[in-house]
């Protein structure tokens, strides 16, 4: 008889391997529009960094941790990715060793695999944003809840449960809305078993979460009304396009491929439960009611009202999700389990591949170094007006001790020489290539310094000779 192979270090393995690639993408030394904000508010103070979280739309507990690790840093970006990337590394790790020791190994390659070997698993876990912690603090509350159900007399499951839930509230709105689908699944499954006992448990456990939450309460209910006018969301290129932009690459059909995975292991899950009453199935539906639920609720708002939901904000329901159905991975053919894996390293290397490359790219290195090296505090740079902002970002975010002032191709024409009397040197980032055909500005004299850029955003700099 040949000996079983244990698959045990094969997974440590692959975790490990999961783990380096995540880490070597800490390195993007560019910022994109919402890291923006996020590095722009841990150079604030602390008075200053509550006050603007009271303003934002989002829940403080992520910039509060994220400015401590950049205060202890230096306000390094490197180590703000740092901090999401351990976050990604901890949702691989606890959620893959919790299936390996539940349901088995297959289940746990299957969800390292499948969360990580993806577009927005590669590009999330070093992003300076909230997304991977509050993933954490879901996929413990997911964790919590399956050993409520399965293990009732365990008082430390309920605690831990209450304290991730709390946490996960904290991090980020949708992984609040995300809880609520746990929270609704764990009382239907009591009521339906008739378990007196941890309904007063449910109950108690809601109440100590409600009083947690009640000092950001009136914040939060401030900040949800706050955008109910104009708002930064628009319209999906279709009513499934938040779930599909999260696996979409360069590999055709994955945006498709993959969300019709997870509905086929919940199809499995609900036939399985209702033949069997299963615990584990229930748990794996009850996993993935929220993801389902979000977007269900999101396109019927949206026709009635307006966008509320862009892609991003599916991740902690998706990494639940994505915990919930690998559990039911136990029950399929092993071949077919090495089908998605596949497919999920043929995608996810691409990406991988793309953002790494993407990463090589020195320009904003380049360019901070040559501006820094020649300005003085009374020089002033001047850049393109663009519509989305992104550019002046770059320009504020790399720069905060030079003047700088966005302005228009019109405006460019008209400057005159009296106007630049009382500055220093005026540097101008010609990001809309104006310049290109006509490096000239009326009546004044302008020399080029050359190409440089942040990232692949290319643009020529000149400075005005006086």
């Amino acid at each position: 008889m040949a000996k079983k192979i244990n698959p045990k270090p094969f997974l440590f393995l692959a975790l490990t391997i999961f783990s380096a690639m995540i880490l070597s993408l800490c390195f993007q030394d560019t910022i994109n529009y919402d890291e923006y904000f996020s590095m722009q508010w841990c150079r604030l103070g602390w008075r200053e960094v509550m006050r603007t979280l009271i303003t934002d739309v989002h829940p403080p507990l992520y910039y509060i941790l994220l400015k401590v690790v950049t205060d202890l840093a230096g306000g390094s970006l490197f180590f703000a990715r740092l901090f999401s990337a351990v976050a990604g590394i901890a949702l691989l790790w606890i959620g893959s060793l919790f299936l390996e020791r539940n349901f088995g190994a297959k289940t746990a390659f299957f969800y390292s695999f499948f969360l990580y070997l993806n577009t927005f698993g590669i590009q999330k876990t070093t992003e300076v944003r909230m997304y991977m912690l509050a993933s954490v603090f879901t996929v413990l509350s997911g964790i919590m809840s399956y050993y409520i159900l399965k293990e009732e007399e365990n008082k430390g499951r309920w605690v831990c449960f209450t304290l991730f839930s709390l946490l996960a509230a904290y991090t980020h709105y949708y992984a609040l809305l995300t809880m609520v689908f746990l929270y609704g699944g764990l009382i239907v499954y009591f009521l339906f078993t008739r378990n007196k006992k941890n309904m007063i448990r449910w109950l108690l456990c809601c109440g100590v979460t409600i009083v947690g939450y009640l000092p950001w309460l009136p914040v939060a209910w401030k900040q949800v009304m706050s955008v109910n006018g104009n708002y930064w969301i628009t319209a999906p290129s279709s009513r499934l396009a938040p779930i599909r932009e999260l696996f979409s690459g360069e590999v055709p059909y994955t945006e498709h491929i993959f969300p019709a995975i997870i509905l086929l292991l919940m199809a499995f899950a609900a036939f399985r439960f209702l033949k069997s009453r299963s615990v584990d199935s229930y748990w794996t539906l009850m996993c993935g009611s929220a993801l389902w639920g979000i977007l269900v609720f999101s396109i019927w708002y949206a026709s009635r009202f307006r966008p509320i939901l862009v892609s991003r904000y599916l991740i902690m329901p998706m990494c639940l999700a994505v915990l919930g159905i690998s559990g039911m991975v136990k029950f399929q053919n092993k071949y077919a389990v090495t089908l998605v894996c596949l497919l999920c390293v043929l995608s996810g290397g691409i990406c991988y591949r793309n953002a790494f490359r993407t990463q090589l790219n020195r320009n904003t290195s380049r360019t901070v170094q040559f501006i820094n090296d020649r300005t003085t505090p009374d020089d002033i740079i001047l850049y393109i007006r663009d519509d989305y902002g992104y550019f002046g970002n770059c320009v504020e975010y790399y720069f905060p001790d030079v003047k700088n002032m966005d302005v228009d191709e019109q405006q460019l024409e008209t400057l005159a020489q009296e106007e630049l009397m009382e500055t220093g040197t005026v540097w101008i980032f010609d990001n809309a290539h104006y310049f290109r055909d006509n490096p000239q500005i009326d009546g004044l004299s302008i020399e080029k310094c050359g190409t440089f850029g942040f990232s692949t955003l290319e643009f020529d700099i000149y400075f005005i000779e006086k």
